[in-house]
């Protein structure tokens, strides 16, 4: 994709959210083969991806009016259809559909795009700044970084330490990015 294209995308994205529902079909018309391709990446099979990089249009669309205008359109809706798909591999653990990992493997695509990758640095970046935001014995108790701590036993004193480390990091989350 050229910077043109990605211009175009933005543009499309920025002028939906200022109202103009003109945009809605040629959006689609520059996203579609993009969020399908991503899709069927990460969800494997053919009808799921059309499901999830059609539900991915469908959020993108009506959360347009929260698009924040100093971010790369085509990396906001690249994230919003990450989250598409790790809901739909949610969704099929729960209702016990196998899921086939080799087709499933999102993070090591050897042909992984740009905006992958930067939606990926910018991932571990939000990670880091949550975690680095943790107290010293919650990110031992996780087992994270190079901590000066002797390790935990295997006990139940342990267990409960992992748990409220692990309450107080989604507390943390939610609190700094809302519900995920």
């Amino acid at each position: 994709m050229n910077a043109a294209e990605r211009k175009a995308i933005h543009d499309a994205i920025v002028r939906l959210a200022d109202g103009d529902r003109s945009r809605v079909r040629p959006l689609l018309d520059m996203l579609w083969p993009i969020l399908l391709a991503f899709a069927r990446r990460g969800v494997g099979q053919e009808q799921d991806a059309e499901d999830v990089a059609q539900e991915t249009f469908l959020r993108i669309c009506s959360r347009a009016s929260d698009f924040d205008r100093s971010r790369d359109g085509l990396s906001w809706a690249f994230g919003i259809a990450k989250y598409e798909i790790l809901t739909h591999r949610r969704r099929l653990r729960r209702t016990g559909d196998p899921l086939d990992a080799p087709e499933l493997a999102l993070a090591e695509d050897p042909a992984r795009s740009q905006e992958a990758d930067l939606i990926a640095r910018e991932l571990e970046l939000i990670l880091e700044g949550v975690l680095g935001k943790l107290e010293q014995s919650d990110r031992a108790a996780l087992g994270l970084g190079n901590i000066e701590t002797p390790a935990l036993p295997a006990s139940a004193a342990a267990r409960k330490r992992r748990q409220r480390a692990l309450e107080r990091l989604r507390s943390l989350w939610r609190k700094l990015y809302g519900e995920p």
